[in-house]
């Protein structure tokens, strides 16, 4: 853990100065597209999603969230954009024996463990956390992305505001970003009613994705 903590410092220290220094809606919009900009990614707001407040002190600062009018659904985003000052910081590390720091290109296969249990309130250790890797085939096609996968859990309150299950999504892109893409819902039993309707939704579900 302690080999990629400079790494993840700087990606989570990113995110917090926005975090402090955004404050209203619409504000917090053009920084997310920025961040989709920045990630070499692109987003089409979904017909029928209205814009939700970002809360604060949930646990886990994501970027931007809306909720779709016709299903009790949010849909919360995190982008990471993997800029070249992420790289220049790995390169000019001082490496020795040993060392185990991860390229930022391959910090997406330890990050969402980390982010799901901390999601969860720490009910799941991230040792817990079993993604399901999506195919090559499947991830280029939908997302033009290079690695994706996928898992379901349960959501801390504080993170989830009234809502208690979650389908979560991890795209990667080599040289361009990571993103994490939330869908949460009032129940598991909820989750299992509606998810596959929202995720094959590709104005939902293929909304954020690579160029």
């Amino acid at each position: 853990m302690k080999s990629i903590s400079t790494l993840v410092l700087l990606l989570f220290l990113a995110t917090g100065i926005q975090a402090q220094s955004v404050t209203n809606a619409d504000s917090l919009y053009t920084a997310f597209k920025k961040k989709v900009e920045d990630a070499k990614m692109t987003f089409a707001k979904p017909d029928g999603a209205v814009d939700v407040p970002v809360m604060k002190s949930t646990g886990v600062y994501y970027d931007y969230a809306y909720r779709l009018k016709d299903k009790n659904i949010e849909v919360r985003y995190i982008v990471w954009p993997l800029t070249q000052g992420y790289f220049d910081s790995y390169n000019r590390r001082q490496k020795k024996p040993g060392d185990t720091v991860l390229n930022p290109n391959k910090l997406h296969n330890t990050i969402p463990a980390i982010l799901y249990s901390k999601i969860s309130g720490g009910r799941l250790a991230p040792e817990q956390v079993s993604l399901k890797k999506y195919s090559y085939g499947a991830v280029s096609t939908s997302f033009k992305a290079d690695e994706g996968a996928m898992f379901m859990g349960p959501v801390d309150s504080a993170f989830g505001q009234g809502y208690k299950y979650g389908f979560f999504e991890m795209i990667h892109k080599d040289y361009a970003g990571d993103a994490y893409l939330l869908f949460l819902f009032e129940n598991q039993n909820a989750m299992f009613e509606t998810y596959k309707d929202v995720t094959a939704n590709d104005a939902v579900g293929l909304a954020l994705k690579f160029k």
